[in-house]
């Protein structure tokens, strides 16, 4: 065969190459997240492969670089060192790949660069629990990259060097032009994937290196003005909240976040399910229960920042970690330290864990208790932390000895993966996922706590704050949508306050304007509204690639360009029938609200507006 036909065929055969990591980490998201479907194959092949193609030359680039000068450097080791740069790229692909379809299930988006945050000060056990767990997909990797390696060494393209100089020549201007993903004078970016394609065909049809590649380096978030700036002023006046005092004087306030008890595994659920949280369903009807209840995050981390300083999570990185963590926000603790609180937080995984212990003490934090400073050994879960049910009696013990008035947090770990439950508790329900199971674990801890600590003297002047940091593995399609992936538990129990219900839009946001409404402080700078406030609000969502805009009867989805969808939430619970077109009017002014929320967020961030 003739040297430059063979050449061409070798071409053409390393270009799959190069995808098929893209490919094997698609094929494996379509399989295992039913809900990721496609309508449109051919369209969806479509953008597929220009967000392939672009990835690939980004992400091969050293690559191609080092592979055009050993067309004119002929010696063996740069041969060595163009196959190994090749190898580790292909593998950075697929490993980083697996990670986010792994990861996909708990975060509902494909994760860029915030994963290397969020595993950063992970104890070395938690990280090999996984790779344990996972062992199939370490097999899998290398035999993957056995038979890559052994097609590589048949594609070698062997050039004369005026070839090489016209192939170099041609190559770049290709390469080039396909790094942009289209002719046009615009880029390809996300948005191409969001407007041409349903969205959930978007998520898989962009590959999680090309989220990654798009992450790194850049802003977290951008201005738009869709408001003028005398505009602004207004709308941001409307956060300067004033709430009159309550009846009762600075009492204790706890707060307790839940891990990942999504509201499927409550009996709140909306798809006839049953519940894993006797206990919890139980503490609903004696206390405040906010039945239309969000978390502003897909991530434990965006719980933390939301809830003790108000500020949600609208861009794809965590707050924690942002290029704006050090703003001059306040925080709960540095208001209430003001009142004469005493503030703590107790977690019982690591105590570098998800970076919450320098995030809280550089903003007021007087004590931060974690897994470091629990006294019996014998009470570790072998890879995550100490177990709920020692960990909560731990808890109620250093309230006791806590100065009063006191406010303290506490971060269940449990129903964390690989949801480990001591042996004592196996008798709880497995359930149809393997989270169910430590879902009940740590409700039957709560429960125990809470027996506790009604026998202490702190007791009946405490207000406790009980709601999740997010939602987990959820198999309904009810709680899979782009709102209700969202959607917690969110309850005030207290024997200082009647009990009650309410299905208006609530949120993590809101627990840091009611905690300083609790503690005596009336007039505050707050992005959400306390929860004793009664006037219908709305919740604002991003997960990186869709926008939602919530109030009391409909839930809006944006992509960020003219398209919207509009559903009427609470009769049609898995976003079945779109009413944009019927209901216009209504769209337009959600959009509208939406937009002036993102400009508000964006502005307060980029100017450190926050009091």
């Amino acid at each position: 065969m003739h040297l430059g036909i063979k050449n061409i065929i070798k071409i053409c055969a390393f270009i799959p190459l190069l995808l098929s990591p893209f490919w094997i980490v698609r094929l494996l998201l379509l399989l295992s997240i039913k809900e990721l479907t496609i309508d449109n194959p051919v369209n969806y092949l479509f953008y597929a492969v220009r967000f392939d193609l672009k990835a690939m030359v980004i992400w091969y680039a050293p690559l191609f670089i080092i592979l055009g000068a050993g067309l004119f450097i002929k010696h063996k080791w740069w041969e060595n060192l163009s196959r190994f740069v090749f190898l580790l790229l292909y593998l950075g692909a697929l490993v980083f790949g697996l990670i986010s379809v792994f990861y996909y299930p708990i975060s509902k988006s494909i994760a860029g660069v915030e994963i290397f945050q969020m595993i950063q000060g992970q104890s070395y056990i938690i990280i090999f629990g996984y790779m344990a767990e996972y062992w199939w997909s370490i097999l899998l990797v290398l035999v993957v990259l056995y038979g890559v390696r052994l097609l590589d060494e048949r594609l070698k393209v062997d050039l004369n060097s005026r070839s090489a100089v016209v192939f170099c020549f041609v190559s770049l201007m290709i390469l080039g032009l396909i790094a942009r993903g289209s002719f046009k004078l615009k880029p390809l970016n996300l948005l191409d994937a969001y407007s041409a394609l349903e969205s959930q065909e978007a998520v898989s049809a962009i590959t999680p290196i090309y989220v990654l590649i798009e992450s790194v380096g850049k802003s977290e978030i951008q201005y738009t003005a869709y408001i003028s700036d005398s505009a602004m002023q207004v709308e941001l006046a409307k956060d300067d909240l004033v709430y009159s005092n309550l009846d009762y004087q600075k009492p204790n306030i706890c707060i307790i976040l839940l891990e990942s008890f999504g509201k499927e595994y409550t009996s709140l659920n909306d798809a006839n399910r049953p519940s894993y949280t006797p206990f919890l369903d139980s503490m609903m009807s004696v206390s405040m229960n906010f039945t239309n209840a969000y978390a502003n995050g897909l991530r434990s981390m965006d719980a933390v920042a939301s809830i003790y300083t108000g500020i949600p999570c609208l861009m794809k990185q965590p707050f924690i970690g942002s290029l704006y963590t050090q703003s001059n926000i306040e925080s709960i603790p540095e208001a209430l330290s003001k009142e004469g609180y005493f503030c703590s937080f107790y977690h019982a995984a690591d105590e570098l864990s998800m970076g919450f212990k320098p995030f809280l003490m550089a903003n007021g934090l007087e004590q931060y208790v974690a897994k470091q400073q629990y006294p019996i050994d014998d009470d570790f879960d072998g890879k995550w932390g100490i177990f709920d049910e020692p960990f909560l009696q731990f808890f109620k013990n250093k309230l006791s000895n806590q100065q009063q008035p006191w406010c303290s947090g506490i971060f269940t770990i449990s129903s964390h993966h690989p949801y480990t439950v001591p042996a004592q508790h196996q008798d709880l329900p497995k359930g149809t996922a393997e989270i169910h199971q430590a879902i009940g674990y740590t409700d039957r801890s709560l429960r125990a706590f809470f027996e506790s600590a009604r026998h202490e003297d702190w007791f009946a002047n405490t207000i406790f704050i009980i709601t999740a940091d997010h939602t987990s593995i959820n198999e309904t399609y009810e709680h899979q949508g782009y709102r209700s992936k969202y959607g917690v538990p969110l309850l005030i129990y207290s024997k200082l306050m009647p009990a009650g219900i309410s299905d208006e839009v609530k949120q993590h946001i809101d627990i840091f304007p009611t905690v300083k409404q609790l503690a005596g402080i009336s007039k505050q700078v707050a992005m959400g509204r306390s929860l004793l406030d009664k006037k219908s609000h709305s919740a604002i969502h991003y997960d990186g690639s869709i926008y939602t805009y919530t109030d009391d009867s409909f839930c809006l989805q944006w992509d960020g360009t003219s398209k919207y969808k509009l559903f009427a939430y609470k009769k049609d619970k898995v976003d079945a029938s779109d009413l944009a077109s019927m209901h216009h009017i209504k769209g337009d002014q959600m959009l509208h609200e939406l937009k002036i929320g993102l400009q508000k967020y964006n502005y307060r961030l980029l100017n450190n507006k926050f009091n």
